[in-house]
């Protein structure tokens, strides 16, 4: 019950989990995948006019016909692409389950097409991949009424053989229920590592693999970007005084206090921070000066004092993709982000070198102040 708790509560992200795949490349032979799968649902259906007993109403052949032509059809659209967005992803789950079970009940004989509910299955295993454990629930659910409704008819039948069908019902209990509930509890848990690894553990910002990871999304146009590197000033002295305790509240402290919107913050190294937005030099100077007197505040148990290194750009290629955005574009679009990726993370790490060097200018003049990188 601990393990169904757990799982049953763990947070599911669609549009984090297609970015995932995109930025590592995968996305494109997903697609493909769930393409040949649809043409592969059609074939299926077609061969219900290749067993001994093929379709005979007219109903039943008008059930194969749409859900043949349909399976050709969505395939060609998964094959072409884009990737679809998190409501149409649900819709072609719902399409799948719904399609499957008709077809196996169009079947001519309910003993041939009852090995067919494996099909299920499968889509249980996208299921398991990009939607969470509720949509899991619902398709299981789906495709026990389906396998109980097949069931049900054959044991109803006598000329059936009910030994067989009990064979296979034992073969289906682990591959269409259980194994499915485990292996998306695993791949939910590998998907929070994933996502926690881009997080400072101690503040909760960034850290510098997130910050690149962010950056084609935070950087959506061509509009100059600044980078702001903050330092504590004097920071062995607070560990010195009040241990590594007051240190991390020190750094917890001053990264709430970096928490503004329209900026991107990051903990780039132990008393270290990046913040990264989408201004002009003058206006980011300006910010610097303003976060430096947010940053100190004389009631706090030991105040704190930075030293800012401020670096600025006209622009970077900026991605063209929208924060939280579902769908996803075709593979020459992938191919494009992927170019204009490199160039925003290429573009901060380049503004990011020459604030840090600004930064310890700062630092040499006495701390507690800004100090601007000169124009390249």
């Amino acid at each position: 019950m601990t393990f169904l708790r757990r799982w049953w509560h763990q947070p599911a992200g669609y549009s984090w989990m297609v970015r995932y795949f995109e930025s590592h490349g995968a996305l494109s032979a997903y697609r493909v995948g769930v393409g040949i799968s649809c043409f592969c649902y059609g074939l299926a259906a077609v061969t219900a006019y290749l067993t001994f007993v093929p379709p005979r109403s007219q109903l039943s052949t008008l059930v194969i016909f749409v859900g043949a032509t349909s399976a050709f059809l969505v395939g060609a659209l998964w094959l072409r692409g884009p990737w679809p967005s998190e409501r149409q992803s649900l819709l072609f789950v719902v399409y799948a389950d719904i399609g499957t079970t008709l077809a196996l009940l169009s079947y001519g004989s309910i003993e041939v097409s009852f090995p067919g509910c494996v099909l299920l299955a499968t889509t249980g295993v996208y299921v398991q991949v990009f939607h969470g454990p509720r949509v899991l629930v619902a398709h299981l659910a789906w495709s026990a009424v389906t396998v109980t409704t097949l069931l049900a008819l054959i044991l109803h039948s006598p000329s059936e053989d009910h030994g067989l069908t009990w064979s296979q019902l034992v073969v289906f209990l682990p591959v269409m229920f259980s194994t499915p509930v485990f292996l998306q509890s695993v791949l939910l848990n590998l998907r929070i590592d994933a996502h926690g690894a881009m997080f400072d553990p101690l503040t909760g910002l960034h850290n510098r693999r997130g910050l690149d990871d962010e950056l084609p999304r935070f950087l959506v146009d061509d509009s100059p970007v600044s980078v702001m590197v903050i330092d504590v000033d004097r920071f062995k002295q607070i560990n010195d005084r009040f241990g590594h305790e007051g240190g991390d509240r020190a750094l917890r402290l001053i990264a709430h206090r970096l928490r503004i919107d329209d900026v991107l913050v990051a903990r780039t190294g132990g008393e270290e921070f990046a913040v990264v937005a989408r201004m002009p030099a003058e206006q980011a100077a300006s910010v610097a000066e303003w976060l430096r007197k947010r940053l100190y505040a004389s009631h706090d148990d030991s105040p704190l004092t930075v030293s800012i290194g401020v670096a600025s750009a006209p622009g970077t290629s900026g991605a063209r993709v929208t924060k939280g955005e579902s769908a996803i574009r075709d593979d020459s679009a992938i191919r494009n982000d992927s170019v204009v990726r490199n160039d925003s993370v290429t573009t901060v790490t380049h503004l990011i070198r020459r604030a840090d060097v600004a930064m310890y200018e700062a630092k040499h003049r006495g701390g507690n102040q800004v100090v601007v990188a000169a124009v390249q």
